[in-house]
């Protein structure tokens, strides 16, 4: 009997198709495997914005206020300047998120007809730095305390400072709580020069110095946060809602000193919009070789500034949450 083997037109035939098929599945594999660390990336982020909106909303629903013009029972605060943070636990670098228009358009913008939305704010090169007084849950029970929710430039761990810390630079949002007796020391007012130091204690301590200078190690409420956002309201008479801060497009600060008949830049809010902006990992990454390696990428023609680079990476690697919370003290 005679054993007829394959041409060589019929091996290549069969090395082709499996090459083909074996090129279909790694292209299904890839996008699959894509998919899935996109969604487990969506996933985690819509994780940490939870945790971080409920911890806040159950902040500032404890909220504590008395009507005192000469106390700032919550604040909000704006920074634009990289001299402004310099005492706040930021590790400063040349090339990092800007410090210019790109990033300031707390009330827009407005475009193709739609009103102006949080969601589509940006606050600064800092985000906005919300301090309050408010009920924290203490082992000695509901104890006032100060609290303070801001954004950090800063390494993932050790020195925030040093020549030798090596690790990766990322941006965080992050949640202190300075304590009950450290709190009683320092008084009620957000402002006050006992919260204005730029030490960084250690995370039990919990001294008055963690309002300005939140902790690595214990404060952390999400990583990768690139943005923070606060819009404060007043309810009218007739149920509406007046928008008390921002005003305009150069209000950078707001102090709840009365709730009286003081101005509106002065009132205590009983509404707040927050929004907070989530890079993925990817965009993490892009972020960091960018600001930490300046020179080793290029900013592509399409772009006239490093700014508008920045921003352009940001927006599309990143997610937006938004969360409406109602006061239930407050300054009527």
């Amino acid at each position: 009997m005679r054993h007829r083997g394959f041409t060589l037109i019929e091996l290549l035939v069969a090395v082709t198709l499996t090459l083909g098929l074996a090129g279909v599945m790694l292209i299904v594999t890839t996008g699959t495997l894509d998919l899935w660390r996109r969604t487990q990336g969506n996933f985690t982020a819509a994780a940490q914005a939870k945790l971080a909106f409920d911890l806040l909303e159950r902040d500032l629903q404890a909220g504590i206020f008395r009507r005192d013009a000469t106390t700032t029972w919550l604040a909000v605060t704006v920074a634009n300047s990289s001299g402004d943070l310099t005492n706040q636990g930021w590790r400063m670098a040349a090339a990092m998120k800007p410090a210019s228009g790109e990033s300031l358009l707390l009330v827009g913008p407005d475009t193709n007809g739609r009103a102006a939305t949080i969601a589509r704010s940006r606050f600064g090169l800092s985000g906005a730095w919300l301090r309050f007084m408010t009920t924290n849950v203490e082992t000695g029970g509901s104890l006032p305390v100060a609290v303070s929710y801001k954004l950090a430039r800063r390494p993932v761990s050790g020195a925030i400072v040093s020549s030798t810390n090596s690790a990766e630079v990322r941006y965080a949002l992050f949640r202190s709580a300075v304590s009950p007796a450290n709190t009683f020391a320092s008084g009620n007012d957000v402002l006050s020069v006992n919260y204005g130091s730029n030490s960084e204690s250690s995370p039990t301590a919990r001294a008055s110095a963690t309002l300005m200078n939140p902790h690595t190690s214990g404060d952390t409420l999400i990583t990768h946060a690139v943005d923070f956002g606060v819009w404060l309201y007043r309810r009218e008479s007739n149920g509406e809602l007046r928008r008390i801060f921002p005003a305009d497009a150069n209000d950078l600060w707001h102090t709840a000193r009365d709730g009286g008949g003081a101005a509106d830049g002065l009132r205590y809010p009983d509404v707040a919009d927050v929004m907070v902006r989530i890079l993925t990992e990817e965009g993490a990454r892009l972020i960091n070789v960018m600001e930490d390696t300046p020179g080793l990428v290029v900013r592509p023609a399409t772009f006239a500034t490093d700014a508008e680079w920045w921003w352009s990476v940001v927006e599309g690697h990143s997610h937006v949450f938004v969360r409406r919370i109602e006061f239930r003290g407050g300054g009527r």
